[in-house]
């Protein structure tokens, strides 16, 4: 089965500001260093890893935020690196992203209705029986009351907030779902709730996810895949339960020593892979 999106040798760099003379190039920070990946259809993929480890960056780089410095992203087979105009149009439909922060994203100055068919103005899509309307079926999809689309985003919690976004995000139907660390603001009930309505919104839509963490208690409970980066590199790739019970990367097993056990057979399996790796 072909990858509905894919990443090969990823390379972002950023120049170092004050680094530059007047005979000598300014020297590059390498954010993003050859990582590769495949996203399927109706797959989860957790990119996880410790704040600067370039998680985040990758991301904007499988969305076509940001340019590559080098290598080549693929969505459903076509080489989406260079495109512009029109076609990079497309992927914009195709891919789209949910924000960290909820209400950074979402103009304070506009109503909700205006906030969620943004992407249809902009797409320049049809809005059958008005934007109005296509904003409460919205809002009802993602478990808001539909009545409220008259009212402006300080109105709502952050959890209420962070649900608008994946509205104005499934606005336009899209085949991948960027989720960069769209949780990771909300307190722990309201992060089950949201992962809970991206799991029943991918069931129904068939979507790809690429869903950006550091919070590997998150991960483990929305994550079909896992990649682990540390320092701008993917160190391990997995299935979940395979990363999580049978860490191979001594990063992959620091990461997991970090993270408070709840669950028991999760403790277990960790410590017996533990014994393994020491014997």
């Amino acid at each position: 089965m072909s990858a509905l999106l894919k990443a090969t040798d990823l390379v972002k760099e950023f120049p170092v500001a004050g680094t530059a003379g007047l005979f000598t190039p300014a020297k590059k920070f390498t954010a993003v260093d050859q990582v590769s990946f495949e996203l399927q259809a109706g797959q989860t993929l957790a990119l996880v890893g410790e704040s600067g480890s370039g998680k985040s960056t990758t991301a904007r780089l499988a969305s076509r935020l940001i340019d590559v410095t080098s290598g080549t992203v693929h969505l459903d087979g076509q080489d989406i690196t260079s495109l512009q105009g029109a076609d990079l149009l497309e992927v914009r439909r195709q891919v789209q992203v949910v924000f960290q922060d909820p209400f950074s994203s979402l103009n304070p100055r506009h109503k909700i209705t205006q906030i969620i068919t943004a992407p249809l103005r902009y797409q320049k899509r049809p809005m059958p029986g008005g934007a109005r309307k296509v904003a409460q079926g919205l809002m009802e999809r993602v478990g808001l009351n539909p009545e409220h689309v008259d009212r402006f985003p300080s109105q709502f919690s952050g959890g209420q907030a962070q649900r608008i976004g994946i509205a104005r995000a499934l606005a336009v139907g899209p085949r991948v779902l960027v989720c960069d660390e769209a949780v990771s603001a909300l307190d722990v009930s309201v992060q089950a709730a949201i992962i809970n309505l991206l799991r029943d919104l991918q069931r129904e839509e068939g979507f790809g996810c690429l869903f950006i963490a550091h919070d590997l208690a998150v991960v483990r409970q929305i994550a079909t895949r896992v990649a682990v980066m540390t320092a701008g590199q993917v160190v391990e790739t997995g299935e979940r339960d395979e990363v999580f019970d049978h860490p191979q990367h001594e990063y992959t097993r620091k990461l997991l020593a970090a993270v408070p056990r709840i669950r028991p057979e999760w403790e277990a399996a960790r410590r017996r892979n533990a014994e393994k790796v020491k014997s």
